[in-house]
């Protein structure tokens, strides 16, 4: 790894943990820093179907419950696109992704639960995000992972642009590509 993209991914960090800083002698968890690292890579993701009124919220879905709260508490009086940010839990009844949700968060979630997941979002105009660290190999957009204070980031190019979004360049660089066959894979 050269040294830009060592800083870029400090800086990364030093983002994505600017979003979610708690007070002073208090720790960030792995679940914040994953949270604060979604908000700011929605800010570099551009969605083909994205309405236009900023009255329409920016929907956040989770799979699980167990950070819920968390992230409604990380989120309150949040933007993204000059769209509120509404967090939501995805009932399993729920079969059209695309019209409860813009980003899909599937954290602490059992392989067999991603790949019904999967199914349901593929093609559709949303940002699957998991937390395990081969998520972007298995077919989802992006795969977060943390160990210690490194926080890796792995984007499937074939999978959003199936779905019609656009990432920016930027974000790009920052992240290790999977499945991009106009680029040699870093």
């Amino acid at each position: 790894m050269t040294l830009r993209h060592t800083i870029c991914r400090a800086l990364l960090l030093v983002l994505a943990c600017g979003c979610c800083v708690p007070a002073l002698g208090q720790t960030v968890s792995d679940e914040e820093v994953k949270l604060a690292l979604i908000y700011k890579i929605s800010r570099f993701v551009t969605w083909p179907t994205a309405p236009d009124q900023p009255d329409t919220p920016f929907r956040l879905c989770l799979a699980e419950d167990t950070i819920f709260d968390l992230a409604e508490d990380r989120f309150a009086g949040r933007r993204i696109r000059d769209r509120d940010i509404e967090v939501r839990l995805l009932e399993a009844s729920q079969t059209d992704l695309a019209d409860q949700c813009d980003v899909f968060y599937m954290a602490r979630v059992g392989e067999d639960r991603v790949k019904q997941f999967l199914e349901l979002a593929s093609g559709e105009p949303v940002l699957t995000v998991s937390d395990d660290p081969d998520f972007a190999r298995n077919g989802g957009m992006i795969g977060l992972s943390t160990r210690g204070k490194k926080v890796s980031i792995s984007i499937n190019v074939a999978a959003y642009e199936s779905a019609g979004l656009v990432v920016s360049s930027q974000l790009l660089e920052l992240a290790e590509l999977v499945d991009d066959s106009r680029r040699a894979q870093r």
